[in-house]
């Protein structure tokens, strides 16, 4: 890759999140895109969904991310991308968006990284405590999840291998993977044998359509140190891994307005990119926030911004070995201060994120 990577996700664009976005929820009682259609009906579902798809990015945001130095955004996507229409749910395509969203990104030398992030079944969640994960996926027991995520990533690269503004393709958001413990326990989630063979077979697909120089990427899906030795071949090329890096509610977090604690995150970070790059790499840090655990009960509003500002420009120093980050999200509805980055990098120096 010719240009360090420095971008910003657009989550609960094409799938809908109530923390990003929760006048779409308001008074519903839904908690996710899925639950909001049961409890609208299909029709206004589809109504509500069609505005916010229209409404919610336009080209002023491209606009204004160029302007603060970012060159990249990653767009996760739902497998229904394309539209899709069952007895039991209904979603319209949202692919003439991610047509206006690579003409934004031409216009303002941006690029795109498409993220297929929901599956038919679930993949879970490993940005979640390993011990308890918010969601189990169950997406490798489905009939036909598999066919329909190879196939939809297939249709992405088929539409927009050749585009100028495209990086790459992503090939899961961050399923969990079942990991073994010891001789005789196993954690739940999606097999690891599943997840590679899934791997080298939507690489296939991709690459019949998008050339070599554009990206592929995969989760470490919180273990980077799992794959040693895949897509080791000449015939993979352009192989990224990603890697969460979060640090506000899982085990492994720790309070920021200590000097041990701040340390102790930083630390982390370089540890866990050190493990990707040593089995040979490139990285992308696909996720990451301002978001901490912060436990002075006496903070101040003001007070946890500041230490939360200091926490995301220490962040970006520990990215030096990655190829590039996307920072969790561009914009929320309550422009919340960890997570939006119209806040959390507006105040930083281009130089600092360069």
């Amino acid at each position: 890759m010719s240009d360090r990577i420095r971008g910003v996700n657009l989550s609960g664009w094409f799938i809908l999140e109530p923390w990003v976005t929760p006048s779409l929820f308001a008074a519903t009682g839904a908690s996710n895109d899925g639950e909001l259609q049961q409890v609208l009906g299909a029709v206004a579902y589809n109504e509500r969904v069609r505005e916010h798809y229209e409404t919610f990015i336009s080209e002023a945001d491209f606009k204004r991310m160029s302007a603060m130095g970012l060159n990249a955004v990653r767009i996760p996507l739902p497998w229904h991308v394309f539209g899709s229409q069952t007895d039991r749910e209904s979603y319209i395509s949202c692919i003439d968006y991610i047509d206006r969203a690579l003409e934004w990104a031409e216009k303002y030398e941006m690029r795109v990284l498409l993220d297929l992030a929901t599956v038919p079944g679930g993949q879970g969640d490993a940005n979640g405590p390993s011990v308890t994960p918010d969601i189990v996926g169950d997406w490798h027991s489905s009939v036909s999840g598999r066919a329909v995520a190879l196939e939809t990533l297939e249709r992405l690269a088929e539409r927009y291998g050749e585009r100028d503004g495209l990086l790459g393709i992503e090939l899961l958001d961050s399923p969990v993977m079942s990991v073994r413990k010891n001789l005789l326990t196993v954690t739940e989630g999606i097999p690891s044998h599943y997840l590679r063979n899934f791997y080298r077979d939507a690489y296939e697909a991709i690459r019949r359509h998008m050339p070599s120089r554009k990206v592929i990427v995969f989760s470490d899906s919180g273990h980077p140190g799992a794959w040693k030795r895949f897509m080791a071949g000449d015939r993979y090329q352009n192989v990224v891994m990603d890697l969460h890096l979060y640090h506000f509610r899982d085990e492994t977090a720790q309070d920021i307005t200590t000097p041990r604690g701040l340390a102790a995150a930083l630390g982390r970070n370089k540890d866990l990119i050190r493990r990707a790059t040593d089995l040979g790499f490139p990285v992308f840090v696909g996720e990451w926030s301002g978001a901490a655990v912060l436990a002075g009960s006496s903070l101040t509003p003001e007070g946890r911004r500041a230490y939360e500002r200091v926490f995301v420009s220490n962040q970006l120093a520990t990215f030096d070995d990655a190829d590039g980050w996307f920072f969790q999200t561009w914009k929320t509805e309550r422009r919340i201060a960890a997570w939006d980055a119209r806040v959390a990098l507006a105040p930083l120096e281009r130089a600092m994120m360069e």
